[in-house]
Parts: structure tokens; sequence; C-alpha cells
């Protein structure tokens, strides 16, 4: 079976694995000339956006024989609204490089290709290769494909601007800011990459990019940000969006491409490596891929509701919000149970629009 891979990236890499466990060499395209990002920064996996998944590092074991060490447990999240900043502690997730480091996410993916032929320097053209080759899994880490051939639908669109900055950190400690004045609906976070030098990160939503250098620097100004930065950044965001269906005729879509970025945080690490994985398995075992992607795509829309009535809140609502979050029974109910919170998120942020709304509205 001749199946070819657009993109080498966390889900190109975890589909190439998985077919060759099956016992398919594919061949991947990579328009770069190297395996890695860009730019170097962390990604996070808060483990109370992907229940019922408790620790992802065993859940990629168990579930797809794929070991990928962490940078770092998460175990203290900082949280600051406008006017409110309160520290929790718990087991909250991982913290994972991305760079071109042997340690970085893509790099530890790589090391696991036994076969798999990499062909860099090469924009592939899908309407081609689905002619030459049995499959085709788009996975450029784009949703440029996806919309061409009428699946997609962009939920939400963002800038992301940050620095590489120096300091004192905790590893095992990220902060996150949220704050309409300067990132309308969206957040910031600082994520170590140890103990000395950390990534600091501003995502705008629905702002085009010339703007995004002034709300950069309101943030550093409003939140009295001075540490030492030795590199700055500024990429538009991978859309947030929804892939429907997964799969046309020989053509598979994965990562990005197939909407792995969850629309709240815009992390896409866990559904990348899922989604990579499941198709590698629907083309080795003639399996429906969109079935086998059933409880992703699920969780998704629930993510999507969350963020729709995030969204409305004001920055009074943020201060509430934090409140709640880090009031004893409700941490322990958010963070310390399997409960799924993105499943009743929604509602509860709802509730939360109305009843804020009302007192708006008495007052």
């Amino acid at each position: 079976m001749k199946v070819a891979i657009i993109g080498a990236g966390i889900s190109g890499l975890s589909c190439a694995y998985t077919l060759e466990k099956y016992g398919i060499t594919p061949i991947i395209f990579e328009r770069n000339s190297f395996i890695g990002e860009q730019w170097a920064h962390v990604g996070l996996t808060l483990k109370v956006f992907h229940r019922p998944i408790n620790d992802v590092v065993k859940f990629f074991k168990n579930q797809f024989d794929i070991k990928i060490n962490p940078l770092h447990s998460i175990n203290t999240i900082i949280h600051h609204s406008p006017n409110k900043n309160i520290a929790i502690k718990g087991n909250f997730g991982y913290s994972f490089y991305r760079g071109k480091e042997p340690y970085s996410f893509k790099k530890q993916l790589h090391s696991h290709l036994k076969k798999t032929k990499i062909v860099f320097n090469t924009f592939a053209d899908y309407k081609e290769l689905c002619k030459k080759y049995d499959y085709v899994v788009i996975a450029n880490g784009s949703n440029i494909f996806t919309e061409e051939l009428g699946c997609w639908q962009t939920w939400l669109t963002a800038e992301a601007i940050g620095a590489i900055v120096l300091g004192d950190f905790d590893p095992a400690t990220i902060e996150m800011w949220i704050n309409k004045d300067y990132c309308n609906s969206g957040y910031a976070y600082l994520a170590p990459i140890n103990e000395k030098k950390a990534v600091l990160i501003l995502a705008i939503t629905n702002i085009v990019k010339e703007q995004a250098k002034e709300y950069w620097e309101l943030f550093l100004y409003t939140e009295n940000i001075n540490y030492k930065i030795v590199e700055e950044f500024q990429v538009s965001h991978k859309k947030p969006g929804f892939a429907y269906p997964h799969a046309i005729n020989n053509i598979l879509f994965a990562g990005n491409a197939g909407g792995a970025i969850d629309p709240f945080l815009s992390f896409g690490q866990i559904d990348s490596v899922i989604q990579g994985c499941l198709a590698a398995k629907a083309i080795a075992k003639g399996k429906d891929y969109d079935i086998l992607l059933k409880s992703v795509t699920k969780n998704h829309l629930r993510i999507h509701e969350f963020r729709k009535a995030f969204n409305r809140l004001e920055n009074s609502d943020y201060d509430k919000l934090v409140s709640l979050i880090s009031s004893p029974g409700f941490k322990q109910f958010f963070y310390d149970t399997p409960f799924n919170v993105v499943k009743a998120g929604g509602v509860l942020l709802g509730m939360m629009n109305k009843t804020f709304t009302d007192k708006r509205i008495k007052n």
C-alpha cells in the first residue's frame, strides 16, 4: 500500500509511526528543511480539557505505544484576572517543549520512525499525490486544503506574539492572564523552559496582525512585566475550527488540517497525536475515520460551546470566575475529579453570563 503524508508535524509523524507498526512504510513531504518549530515555545496539556484522559504521557504510551517525555509536570497555576491574582496547586498536566532540540515534541516523535522517508523543502500538491498514492494524509499544519475542499469552518482567529524571557522561574509553575483590555477574549501565559528561561505568549483574538505589537506593549505595561527579553516573535495563530468530514475519497485530514487545535486555549498536541494515529488505523484496517474520531469531535464541539460562552464574559466576570475556580469546593471539583468540566462548562458559563448580565442591568 502506498501512503503519502503531507507535513512532518506532530500528526504526520504520529501517522507515519503508526503506519510502520501496521507494516506500511509511508513517505512524508515536508515544506521546511527541518523537523521542529520555527520559533521555540512551550505547549501545555491541561487535563481539565481532555477528560477522561488523566495522564497524557501514560495515554500516549498505553494507547499508541508512543513515548514522549514532557518538559515539566505542572503543579501550580497562577491565575491573573484584572483584579485577582490566585495560585492553585494540584496535578494539572504537563508542559512540552516545541522547538528544534532533540527533546522537543516533534523531534521525539521523529526518533520513533524506522523506515519512513522524509522529503524536505517540498510543497506537496495533494491533487497530484492522490492520483499516485492509495492514500494521502494532509497533516500540513494548516486548514488551507481542508477549506479548499469544503470541509472547514473557522471558529476563531487570533494573533500570537511572544518572547523568550530570562528570570527566576519554578519549572512546575505556569501563569495565565485574562484581561479584555489587552487580549480581547484571548489570554496570556508564561511557561518555564528551565529555572532561568521561560516563554511568555500573548494570544489576542479578533485583530489584524499589525495591531499585535500595540496589545503586547499594553500587556507588559498593565501587568508590570519586566523580564529581560532575549527574543521576540509573532505568528498568525493557527485557526481553531471544525473539520468535517475528515476524509474525502482517499484523502484524510489530521492535525491542524483536521481541526485538532482546541478552540479555547488553542493547543493541539493531544488531538494531533490521536488524529495521526487514528488516520493510520483507518488506512491500515479499512475503518471509517470519522467514526474513529467520534469522541474527539464531540469534545471539540463541547469546547467550542465553552469558548462561545467565555467570549461573552467581561473583565468583572473574569474576576468572579477566578474567585469561583479558586474556592475550595469548586477547586477540588474543577481540577481534582474526573468530572468532564468541558461537557458542563458551556452550561456553567452560560449561567454565569445570565447571572452577571442580570446584575449589571439591575445596577
